[in-house]
């Protein structure tokens, strides 16, 4: 896995390793990366990049969440709701991914894009992050459901717009995203509930 930095210096040199590793993605499949590559590289001693890293895919984990957790800080703050709109938040969604191509582009060369998703999903079901908030009223376990069920389904949106060269416009994609969000899948559904 990967530490988790206490100082601002040491936060700031993960980060360096950790696009250092995206670089080299970049021109080479994830697998024929080794630390050793990413190390004489970034030309550091590998006992540097261990005291962040447990393992590569430490660093590759650590890339992933860390990029998701930019997005936090890139939406405007859930509870500073004046302005915004499910439309404004999916814009910025589609958006934020976009400004994040060449990681996208990094997984998707190294059949990995399934290890965004499952770190999305683990990502958004944390206790920081966990829209319970969204969900008043309902249990523990249907909010992590409907987190699963959104963040999966939103996530294949973005593999496969990206997938196709991000053909359709972001607010397009927003659109889709506030229809399937904002209404049910099929139309009388709300009559079975």
């Amino acid at each position: 896995m990967y530490k988790l930095c206490k100082t601002e210096q040491s936060a700031q040199r993960q980060r360096q390793l950790e696009n250092g590793l995206l670089r080299m993605m970049a021109s080479r499949r994830y697998e024929e990366i080794t630390v050793s590559d990413l190390c004489e590289n970034l030309q550091i001693p590998r006992k540097s990049f261990y005291r962040y890293f447990s393992s590569k895919d430490g660093a590759l984990y650590a890339l992933i969440d860390h990029t998701l957790m930019e997005y936090e800080g890139f939406a405007i703050p859930f509870n500073n709701r004046s302005g915004r709109t499910l439309k404004s938040d999916m814009l910025r969604y589609f958006l934020f991914w976009v400004e994040h191509k060449s990681l996208l582009d990094a997984l998707e060369r190294g059949g990995m894009s399934g290890v965004l998703v499952e770190r999305a999903v683990s990502h958004s079901l944390s206790e920081s992050v966990m829209p319970k908030r969204f969900l008043q009223g309902d249990s523990l376990e249907i909010c992590r459901q409907v987190t699963m069920f959104a963040v999966c389904g939103l996530m294949s949106m973005v593999l496969t717009w990206h997938h196709d060269g991000f053909q359709q416009s972001a607010e397009w994609m927003a659109d889709i995203a506030c229809r399937l969000l904002g209404k049910p899948l099929f139309p009388g559904a709300e009559a079975l509930f």
